[in-house]
């Protein structure tokens, strides 16, 4: 039986349309020992673990959401919660965001 974190990092090269081939060589692995850890037959030290899912341009989280079945948020349901909230609520939210967003520049 192959790895859940596995199935998700085969899932998301899929999704990526990126082969096996182009993902062991920016992960800078062999072909060989990228295809035996999709296949399960080799234990992923973390450092590949970390060099494929930086490939793949995605989170270590991204991968636990994944395993969890939690779908990526879009700015859209974002936008759907923020409607159920009060007045006072969406004011407050607006500025934790400009605040959050100040702070990242």
């Amino acid at each position: 039986m192959i790895d859940p974190i596995v199935m998700v990092l085969i899932n998301r090269r899929k999704s990526a349309s990126m082969t096996r081939v182009e993902i062991a060589e920016i992960a800078g692995m062999s072909l060989k020992t990228y295809q035996r850890i999709e296949r399960g037959e080799s234990d992923m030290k973390l450092s590949q673990f970390r060099a494929i899912t930086r490939a793949l341009h995605i989170t270590e989280l991204d991968v636990a959401l994944d395993i969890k079945g939690i779908q990526p948020t879009t700015t859209a349901d974002l936008t759907a919660a923020c409607r159920l909230l009060n007045r006072d609520a969406q004011t407050s939210l607006m500025r934790f965001l400009m605040l959050i967003t100040k702070q990242k520049h």
